[in-house]
This record gives C-alpha cells, sequence and structure tokens, in this order.
C-alpha cells in the first residue's frame, strides 16, 4: 500500500509539472499571481524597442479531482480545469523617441487530464494531454485551440528514487511550440529533504523542517503561446518590424508568447487542514516576450507586404521567430499563491 502511495504521489508531481501551475505534490486546487518587475530593454529586436519597459502578470486559477478506476489502485485518472491570465505591459515608439504605454492580454482555458496505470511492481506509465483554448478571445476559430500531449514511464528504483524518461509534443514552455524529450527524478535521500524535477522545465528542492513549513529552492521554465485574433492596436502603425529583411505589418501579427525561466527560494506555510499559503521570488535566468505572425505550430509562410518575398522555408520561419519581437529582459519576480491539498 505504501509503494502504491508513493507512486500515486510521484505520477502527480508528473502531472503537475507538465501543467506548469505550480508545485509538486497533491494538487487539488489553488490560484496563484506572479509578477515580473518592468524593466527598460536596452537592445531589443526590433532596435526601435530599445528603451521601453516591459513588464508581466500571471494569475492561474486551477481545480479538479482524482479517482481510481480499480479497486486495487493501479489506474488513477486525475483531472484539472485551469484558467489563465496572462498580461503585458510595455511602450511602443512615436516620434521624438518616446514610447506609447500599451498592453496586451492572454487568456488560457484549458484542462490537463494525466491517466496513471502501474504495470509492475517496478514501472508506471503516465499518459497525459493539456488540451483547451489559448487566445486573446478575439476572432476565435480553430487555431486557437491545441492539445500538447505527453507520455512517461517510471522506473521504481525504490520506494525512495523514482526516475524516468518521457515526451511531451508541442508543448508550449518554451514560448513557441516545440517537442522535447523529458527526464524525471523524484528522491528522497532523507524524511525531511525531497528532490523532484522534470526536466528541462522545473527542478525543486524541499526542505520539511516540521509539518506547517516547507522550504525550498524551485527552478522553473513557465512559458505559453496564444493566438491572436485581432492585431495589437499599438503595432498596427509597424511597417517594418523584424531585423532579417522581411517586410512585416502589424495588422499581419497573429500570436503573443512568452517565456521565463526562473531560480529563487520557496515557502509554503500550513494554515489549517489542507490549505496552504506560499511565497516564491527571485530572478529570472531566461526572459522572452514578443509577437509574431504565421501558424501556430512554427512552420509555414511569413505573411508580407512584399510580394517577392512571400514565400519562406521553414528555417527561415523559425529563425524569424527566434530572433524577432524579442524585447524580453531579466529581472525580478514574485510570485504568491493558495493550495489545497489532496
Amino acid at each position: 500500500m505504501k509503494s502504491i502511495w508513493i507512486r500515486f504521489v510521484c505520477a502527480v508531481c508528473v502531472f503537475v509539472g507538465f501543467s506548469s501551475v505550480g508545485f509538486a505534490q497533491r494538487e487539488q486546487a489553488g490560484i496563484r499571481y506572479e509578477f515580473f518587475g518592468p524593466r527598460a530593454t536596452a537592445n531589443s529586436t526590433p532596435s526601435s524597442l530599445s528603451g521601453s519597459q516591459i513588464g508581466m502578470s500571471l494569475l492561474t486559477v486551477n481545480g479538479g479531482f482524482q479517482t481510481q478506476l480499480d479497486k486495487e489502485g493501479s489506474s488513477v485518472l486525475n483531472v484539472q480545469f485551469i484558467y489563465r491570465n496572462a498580461a503585458a505591459q510595455f511602450g511602443v515608439p512615436k516620434a521624438g523617441g518616446t514610447f506609447d504605454p500599451a498592453s496586451i492580454m492572454g487568456h488560457g482555458l484549458y484542462s490537463d487530464i494525466l491517466f496513471l496505470q502501474t504495470l509492475s511492481d517496478k514501472f508506471q506509465l503516465a499518459v497525459a494531454a493539456r488540451a483547451g483554448l489559448f487566445s486573446d478571445l478575439n476572432n476565435i476559430n480553430l487555431s486557437h485551440f491545441r492539445v500538447e500531449p505527453l507520455f512517461f514511464l517510471d522506473y521504481f528504483f525504490d520506494d525512495k528514487f523514482i526516475a524516468g524518461l518521457g515526451f511531451v509534443y508541442n508543448t508550449s514552455n518554451f514560448g513557441r511550440l516545440i517537442s522535447v524529450p523529458l527526464l524525471h527524478i523524484y528522491w528522497i535521500p532523507t524524511p525531511e529533504i525531497l528532490v523532484d524535477g522534470l526536466l528541462p522545465t522545473r527542478l525543486d528542492f524541499w526542505y520539511y523542517p516540521s509539518k506547517q513549513w516547507d522550504l525550498g529552492v524551485s527552478i522553473a521554465l513557465n512559458g505559453s503561446q496564444f493566438q491572436l485574433g485581432q492585431s495589437p492596436t499599438a503595432l498596427a502603425g509597424f511597417s517594418r518590424l523584424s531585423t532579417d529583411g522581411t517586410m512585416k505589418n502589424g495588422k499581419d501579427i497573429n500570436q503573443m508568447f512568452f517565456a521565463n525561466a526562473t531560480i529563487g527560494p520557496n515557502i509554503r506555510y500550513n494554515i489549517f487542514d489542507k490549505t496552504y499559503v506560499s511565497l516564491e521570488g527571485g530572478y529570472s535566468i531566461v526572459r522572452r516576450f514578443g509577437f509574431d505572425a504565421g501558424s501556430p505550430v512554427g512552420t509555414g509562410s511569413i505573411p508580407s507586404q512584399n510580394a517577392a518575398k512571400a514565400a519562406y522555408t521553414d528555417s527561415d520561419y523559425i529563425a524569424s521567430y527566434l530572433r524577432g519581437f524579442d524585447f524580453g529582459i531579466n529581472t525580478w519576480f514574485i510570485r504568491a499563491g493558495i493550495q489545497i491539498m489532496y
């Protein structure tokens, strides 16, 4: 029974890491707000945005349930329903080298579904999918919906050390949709210490000095991509936004993306029963925010004002995506929330 419980906790850690909504271990519901301090961009792409302030906030609300599909507990289903609001504030250049304030908001309405199957005393399979709407909620069409599947196979060396390999298809944690292999680590070297990682998206070190306090250090990569049904008004006046020779009009913009890799201390306090308050802060080590035009999966042609340059290869598109409209800069962040555990 103890082994089954540890396996379930481990699987929920995988699920929570995949969903990018929070802390490892058995979260049933939560609300979380994070804020990235505004910073001026010194050398942005495009260069006309150098000196513009860029700031960002994220609100995440999640709630769900888990159920055993058989009496033995070898098959488990966990479902989370999530709303995420990503708000960005930035400056748009105008005559005289000054900037007009502008903002844009992306909304994520989706579910994370995890199916967990114990295969033997040593192996456990996890199959998960994130599916829903990622949009500015304007002129919604099929491109505003997507599915990000994941599978995972864990091996139990013993009750204190579990490791596994997996793969996620079209994850948005990097700010654009890419497919990457995953490495899962769940290690309890002592009863007070936990090392929990789902690389390359997160790595947590936890210390439990008492029943009320959880102290840790977290390294996390958190991002998303939203389809825009209405090009940001602030960008409508731009006629040249890229640095690779392509011409893009602001009206052609149909994607907003962001990615934040952060590191910092993490504190969680049990206020009563299964309810915790959490506070995390630190500094970003990778920060991206921007706009682009093209298909939602990162391939295809880029809309262009110049008919002679209308056709592009996939590699041209990806190079433009990585380079264009990137005016993020590293800064401090703070993240606070309330969680209810199982």
